[in-house]
């Protein structure tokens, strides 16, 4: 049959990136380890993140790019998420923000709050804050599937 995908080309194509990430990782070029994230004690936070502002991730009016603070969003919201027991992986399912104001000064801080973890799914609320200014600049929810990590295969 042709066109046709297989359960074992499928799994082979997610063994492939896996083993294509880890190796990005390993070498410290994953975008994402190039943006300057650390995690910080908010009271109430189930986990709260902050990124530096620099002219690498801001708009032409000196904002965080909004695809940025999104990405920034599902980060804290999917750690929060993995914080809260033995799930193995989630999969962003939904991503709703809504800006409010730009974020200028710096850094953001986004304050994440698990607001249902089942066993399948989770959702979870962000305010997403100008911690140069303490204004309030986007809240979003983030919604995600929870599975088990693939087992690999013995043989």
């Amino acid at each position: 049959m042709t066109g046709t995908t297989t359960g074992d080309d499928r799994s082979s194509a997610r063994t492939q990136a896996r083993a294509e990430h880890d190796r990005v990782l390993a070498t410290g070029d994953h975008l994402l380890q190039q943006m300057a994230f650390r995690d910080v004690d908010v009271a109430g936070a189930d986990l709260a993140v902050e990124l530096t502002l620099d002219g690498r991730i801001t708009n032409p009016r000196g904002a965080l790019q909004g695809g940025l603070l999104a990405t920034l969003v599902d980060i804290v919201a999917g750690r929060a998420v993995l914080l809260g027991g033995s799930r193995d992986s989630v999969a962003t399912s939904d991503l709703s923000v809504h800006f409010l104001r730009g974020l200028t000064v710096g850094p953001a801080r986004a304050v994440a709050t698990v607001v249902r973890r089942g066993s399948r799914s989770a959702v979870v609320t962000v305010d997403v804050f100008d911690a140069g200014t303490e204004d309030l600049c986007a809240v979003a929810t983030a919604a995600f599937s929870i599975s088990p990590a693939p087992v690999d295969p013995v043989f």
